[in-house]
């Protein structure tokens, strides 16, 4: 049963990013599906750093960095230097940056919603509730793996001492 989850996970993924697509080029946006991940990261958490933008999304630092270039350049994020670290930059949304990914994630969820209209409420509130249920699974891997890195880094820490 799990290799069927896991590809019904990867074909549904599939589909969304389609889906994404789809809404962003018939709604003229400029900003790509992983611009608008990131805005989303940056809206969350004004003052994230690059590196832990890519942490939070899995994508490589070097990725992050160019993206978030291109959202300075579409004036959609602003670089801010950190007061006490002057190499670190920090990066918060515009209020440009705000109405894009707002009216991005509205037409999403239109989107989204419309392939949704045909199934009946049983099936939403299934869906609904094994959705809930990967969450959490997912939610418990991310803080193990939180636990497992604290870990590791104070080891090496005791060690170098």
């Amino acid at each position: 049963m799990q290799e069927q989850v896991v590809e019904l996970l990867r074909a549904v993924a599939r589909s969304l990013r389609r889906q994404h697509v789809a809404v962003a080029a018939g709604q003229g946006f400029p900003l790509s599906g992983p611009d608008l991940v990131l805005l989303r990261e940056i809206a969350g958490r004004p003052g994230i750093t690059v590196s832990e933008l890519a942490r939070l999304t899995g994508l490589p630092k070097s990725r992050v960095s160019v993206l978030v270039t291109g959202l300075v350049a579409e004036r959609v994020v602003r670089k801010g230097q950190d007061k006490h670290d002057s190499r670190l930059a920090l990066l918060t949304i515009t209020p440009e940056g705000r109405r894009r990914a707002a009216e991005w994630s509205a037409a999403s969820r239109l989107a989204i919603g419309r392939l949704l209209q045909p199934l009946s409420g049983d099936e939403l509130v299934a869906i609904a509730e094994g959705l809930t249920a990967l969450q959490r699974a997912f939610r418990q891997a991310e803080e193990q793996g939180a636990r497992e890195q604290g870990t590791r880094e104070r080891t090496r820490g005791a060690r170098s001492c």
